[in-house]
């Protein structure tokens, strides 16, 4: 996604999910560096991407941690989400963090948040993200995909 985003567009992979503590509600109003960190990323986007590798049929135990220290401080109140589903064998946990995405108030956008198919993969198994881009299909797809986030962006009042 990175390596064809337009110009115009900032893209931040938020690294450290890892590395946030286990979620404890007693300790919620008193987050340590890395979760004010995630906080305050996702706080300062216009958008955000979400998307996980589906494991046991569940979201990864490191995305469900990192929701969990946002479900009542509001981040995602209102904020317009893609949520992409990459790969057509995993329903169950696209299901599952689509549910949580919007009980905790983010705006599912379906315009850009496109579904594989296994006639219309958008991962196929390649040793680098450049020879990913490289794959005409697939360039031509993620590229659609940018060009409709940026037109919704521009004409989302308040973005």
């Amino acid at each position: 996604m990175k390596l064809l985003k337009p110009d115009s567009v900032e893209f931040l992979i938020q690294d450290g999910l890892d590395q946030l503590p286990f979620f404890n509600p007693d300790f919620e109003d008193k987050p340590d560096v890395e979760v004010s960190r995630w906080r305050k990323s996702l706080n300062d986007a216009n958008f955000v991407i979400f998307a996980s590798p589906e494991y046991a049929h569940g979201i990864t135990g490191v995305i469900k941690n990192a929701l969990d220290w946002i479900v009542s401080s509001g981040e995602l109140l209102g904020k317009p989400i893609s949520l992409p589903n990459l790969s057509p064998r995993a329903s169950i946990a696209h299901a599952q963090l689509a549910e949580i995405l919007m009980v905790m108030g983010g705006e599912i956008t379906e315009s850009f948040s496109p579904k594989a198919s296994l006639n219309e993969p958008y991962v196929i198994p390649c040793n680098t993200a450049n020879s990913l881009c490289n794959i005409p299909e697939i360039n031509r797809r993620i590229s659609e995909l940018w060009a409709q986030i940026e037109k919704e962006m521009i004409t989302t009042p308040g973005s």
